[in-house]
């Protein structure tokens, strides 16, 4: 083990993997479970810094992803994680090796694109990399908030429900980036809509870039209504 390889484990948390399966076609559902997940102060939304393949010869880069929290219960100290595996990248192969019993080494909760309770209605667009944290957003909405969302993929087995077997998006057969596809569909659906909205956008960049321009100069919505997210670029490897 190298020395980087030690530091990091002392500066992580730690907890042991007690569920691993395949719920779509390029996503995996990870449960863990340990002490260090009985207290921690988490807001719906943010995500882990998951430490893999501590004892391979790569870089830190390479060794640092980032996963959204899916469902953290604190009473039986779980969190749930959802892993995609569309790049084919470190993550994607460690997310087939790694088994049930192993340890994994993470820093977080942490992250600003969490929930905000204050709006009347709530626009969700993502991609599958996305599904699980705008799902944990949903969930954690209070009182019948109206929803309206484009949850999009290029094949139908790339969906899955939430944790709870729900599935209360519309999902939508398209390539990557729909941008144009995504306006003409929402447009209509927000200016019918009452109150306040707040849009929640996650996974190709592309896409959060044009959205969170059309939101703010077509529709005239403001920078505390809209929350992006760009969990992966095409042109970019590494962190999000």
């Amino acid at each position: 083990m190298s020395l980087l390889d030690t530091i990091t484990k002392a500066v992580g948390q730690k907890a042991t993997i007690i569920e691993k399966r395949q719920i779509a076609d390029h996503t995996f559902h990870l449960k863990i479970q340990g002490s260090a997940l009985q207290a921690l102060t988490y807001t719906p939304g943010e995500h882990l810094r998951v430490l893999i393949g501590l004892d391979k010869n790569s870089s830190l880069m390479d060794k640092v992803r980032t996963y959204s929290i899916w469902q953290y219960d604190q009473a039986n100290a779980t969190i749930d994680l959802a892993v995609c595996t569309h790049s084919k990248g470190v993550g994607s192969r460690w997310i087939q090796e790694v088994q049930p019993g192993e340890l994994l080494y993470f820093v977080g909760p942490r992250g600003n694109f969490t929930v905000d309770d204050s709006g009347d209605y709530y626009v969700f667009v993502g991609d599958p990399s996305a599904l699980a944290h705008l799902y944990e957003i949903n969930r954690n909405l209070s009182g019948s908030k109206k929803i309206i969302s484009f949850i999009y993929a290029d094949q139908d087995m790339d969906f899955f429900p939430d944790v709870d077997g729900c599935t209360p998006f519309s999902f939508y057969q398209q390539p990557q980036n729909p941008a144009q596809t995504v306006i003409e569909q929402l447009t209509s659906q927000v200016n019918n809509a009452t109150g306040k909205g707040m849009l929640y956008v996650g996974g190709d960049s592309r896409l959060c870039a044009t959205l969170n321009r059309y939101f703010r100069h077509s529709l005239h919505w403001g920078s505390r209504q809209i929350k992006t997210k760009p969990f992966w670029n095409p042109t970019k490897t590494g962190l999000s």
